[in-house]
Parts: C-alpha cells; sequence; structure tokens
C-alpha cells in the first residue's frame, strides 16, 4: 500500500501558534481567499516524498535515525510569500537564526532521500513556514500591505530537536497529519 509522505519540524510552541492565528485573521480580506493551516498542522517541511510503498518506512527509519544533528534554535521573524509579490502562491513565516542548522539537516534528508531513489530537489532548500495557500485573489494590493506591514514581526523561538516522517491524507477539510517515525537529535 502507498502512503503520501513529507519529513518535517513541526511547530508546537501555543504562543507562537496564537501569534501566527492573529496573523491569519488579519490576512482575511475581501476578494481574497487563503486556505490558512490550522494550527496543529503547523511545521517546516523538510523534503516532500510523495507517495512511497509503506513496506520501506522501517527502512527508510533505519537509514533516517544514522542523521546526527545537536539541537539548535530558531528565531521566526516576518512575513513573507511565494515565489514573490508578482504571484502569490504561499504565505510564510520565515527564519532568521537558525537556518544554517535547519538547512543542514535538511541536506542530510536530501542525501537519506537519494538513497531510496526519491526526485532530487532541484531548488535550494528555504526555510520557512507556510501558514496560508492563496487559493484567489482579486486585488493583491491589500494582501501585500498586510505582509509588508508585518516583514519584521518577531513569533517567537523554538528548540528543533527532533525530526518526523510524517504521512498526509487530503480530505476535503484539509490534510491529516501522521507521524510514522521521529528521529531525535543527539544531545
Amino acid at each position: 500500500m502507498q502512503v503520501r509522505a513529507f519529513f518535517a519540524v513541526d511547530l508546537k510552541d501555543k504562543d507562537i501558534k496564537k501569534k501566527i492565528t492573529d496573523i491569519q485573521s488579519a490576512l482575511t480580506l475581501p476578494d481574497t481567499r487563503i486556505a490558512f493551516v490550522v494550527p496543529e498542522n503547523l511545521h517546516f517541511t523538510m523534503k516532500f516524498l510523495g507517495d512511497l510503498e509503506e513496506n520501506i518506512i522501517p527502512e527508510i527509519q533505519t537509514a533516517a535515525e544514522k542523521i546526527k544533528f545537536n539541537s539548535f534554535e530558531l528565531d521566526l521573524n516576518g512575513l513573507g510569500c511565494l515565489p514573490n509579490f508578482s504571484y502569490i502562491n504561499a504565505i510564510y513565516v520565515g527564519v532568521t537564526k537558525g537556518f544554517t542548522e535547519l538547512s543542514a539537516v535538511a541536506s542530510k534528508i536530501e542525501e537519506l532521500s537519494g538513497q531510496f531513489n526519491f526526485r532530487k530537489e532541484k531548488r535550494p532548500f528555504r526555510a520557512h513556514l507556510t501558514i496560508g495557500r492563496v487559493k484567489r485573489i482579486r486585488d493583491k494590493n491589500p494582501l501585500i500591505n498586510k505582509l509588508k506591514e508585518n516583514e519584521k514581526t518577531e513569533f517567537g523561538k523554538i528548540i528543533v530537536n527532533s525530526f518526523k516522517l510524517k504521512k498526509s491524507v487530503r480530505t476535503p477539510q484539509g490534510p491529516i497529519y501522521t507521524d510514522l517515525f521521529e528521529v531525535k537529535s543527539t544531545d
């Protein structure tokens, strides 16, 4: 049986989640439809694997557990959008401190995924926490203004001490994520 899976670092901090839901409310604008990520699903995607055979998950776990890293701090600051202001597809919270460490873990996960013949990522890793996907927008200027107003908003700090392989099941109400396994830092 196949499962849709990805590696991620979860956002667990309740205070940061509250700040994000407040921002999401502020981004609810007329003539704009944004599918906001619900608080329990907020995460940093480290590597999207796509569909994989369920029977290879134990092998992936064994390989993932060989990834060694020390826990580190991430500062979550500012709002941005992907790919750019001309065409807004996703809205995210950015990362300042800890970007290098998160990128190093992502690079190790990328190497691991190559061992299992998952598609190599063409773009460089870009640490961001997606908080919404733009589905429809009539006039993007009000949204751009809100994003620019929050370019320097400080959301807080988290400690990254693990990453997970997560299963994703699409539903009409949004995705449901289930943890398949967790790899903890060495410290």
